[in-house]
């Protein structure tokens, strides 16, 4: 009987075991199967947004070419806001890898998990902080998720690669304000760290501190860029995770603003 009880027992345990492997097996695969479609409809969004809303221009010339600019670019904004009344400006970097609309919402969770559209979508948007009062300010802020499938700001990555930023496009971002203003800007810093709120930061109470703030930047960066940045300066961050979802690092890009 005793034996006979042990093996019932440790039938029961296996298959308590099996039952709880075939549930973890069918949560992840329905996990996986749902990332895949939020992708797949993020990805036909913004090919959408690109086709409809970004107007090309003729002065692509062979002198630009040979100085090495990045292209110029328009956006069509009146239609591009009734799209979506909150977008800010829009953004281009890395081959247009990332050429996407930027939005601002009340906080910083409202687009983690919205697209432009503003349904539900895991690989959300690039939207602003929401601290900042326009592209003008001293720190501009740029969040964007770091995703499996380089969408976002998942290429992002590329910048550990060697030799990334010998291309010279690289070093430079482009946006463009709803007023049909380009700015460019020049990257000085790349880093990792943990998530912190310091080099988020939007707001200095003064010059002394904003040159602190400069200062620590440029330190942490693992490239010297040998680029001089100053007070007056306006400076672009780019923030996104480090690594898998849910990690407590950041992948971080400064930049400042050149014209």
């Amino acid at each position: 009987m005793t034996t006979r009880i042990k093996k019932k027992r440790k039938l029961k345990v296996r298959n308590i075991i099996l039952l709880i492997l075939i549930i973890i097996f069918l949560v992840s695969s329905t996990t996986l199967v749902l990332y895949y479609i939020d992708s797949f409809k993020n990805k036909k969004l913004n090919n959408k947004l690109v086709d409809e809303f970004i107007i090309p221009t003729n002065k692509d010339s062979e002198e630009n070419e040979e100085e090495e600019v990045l292209p110029e670019f328009t956006i069509d904004f009146e239609k591009l806001l009734k799209y979506n009344d909150k977008a800010v400006g829009w953004i281009r970097y890395n081959q247009d890898k990332i050429n996407y609309p930027i939005v601002q919402a009340n906080d910083n969770d409202y687009y983690l998990n919205r697209s432009f559209d503003k349904k539900y979508n895991q690989l959300g948007s690039i939207f602003l902080d929401y601290r900042n009062k326009n592209l003008n300010d001293r720190n501009v802020v740029i969040f964007g998720h770091n995703t499996s499938d380089g969408t976002m700001f998942g290429s992002l990555n590329d910048i550990f690669s060697k030799d990334f930023f010998a291309d010279t496009n690289n070093n430079y971002i482009q946006i463009i304000d709803t007023n049909k203003n380009i700015f460019t800007y020049r990257i000085f810093s790349y880093y990792t760290i943990q998530k912190e709120e310091y080099y988020i930061t939007t707001d200095f109470k003064d010059d002394n501190e904003f040159q602190k703030f400069i200062n620590t930047i440029i330190n942490r960066s693992y490239k010297n860029f040998n680029i001089q940045v100053q007070t007056t300066d306006n400076i672009l961050t780019l923030s996104t995770c480090h690594g898998s979802s849910g990690t407590s690092e950041r992948t971080v890009i400064h930049a400042k603003r050149l014209i």
